[in-house]
């Protein structure tokens, strides 16, 4: 699988995973890299949804 299939893979799980389902995840992870990257998901998972409130693109 190339790196750009790879990539559209995420990308479409990262559209279909609820931000609860993440902080589920940070929450049972025990490892910090894990953590970090769901985190990381959240916050992104959350600066989208801004976006769509406010109207203004933030990214």
């Amino acid at each position: 699988m190339e790196a750009t299939d790879k990539i559209t893979d995420m990308y479409r799980e990262f559209q279909c995973i609820t931000i609860s389902e993440l902080e589920k995840e940070l929450s049972e992870t025990a490892s910090r890299e894990k953590k970090l990257f769901c985190r990381a998901m959240i916050n992104l998972k959350l600066q989208l949804s801004q976006e769509k409130v406010v109207g203004e693109r933030l990214l």
